[in-house]
């Protein structure tokens, strides 16, 4: 994965500057990003194919947790 610390994020007409790579899994990245003085987590779910590892749905997957991170009041942002 290439450095992205410093760039730009455009997503959903608003544009956020990536802070640092929060974490990544099987499905995707997260990112801490920033905007306006305040902070976000953008995920960005990729698609690569596994022959070793049958993947759930990943959109289910993220839903949950996406619910679960609202519940607790966590600000973010989906890129697709």
């Amino acid at each position: 994965m290439r450095d992205v610390i410093g760039e730009k994020a455009d997503v959903c007409g608003k544009t956020y500057r990536v802070i640092r790579l929060l974490g990544h899994g099987k499905s995707g990245y997260s990112y801490l990003v920033t905007r306006d003085r305040t902070q976000y987590v953008l995920k960005q779910i990729h698609h690569e194919p596994c022959d070793y590892f049958h993947f759930g749905d990943k959109i289910v997957a993220e839903d949950y947790a996406y619910n679960r991170l609202l519940s607790l009041d966590v600000r973010m942002l989906w890129l697709n």
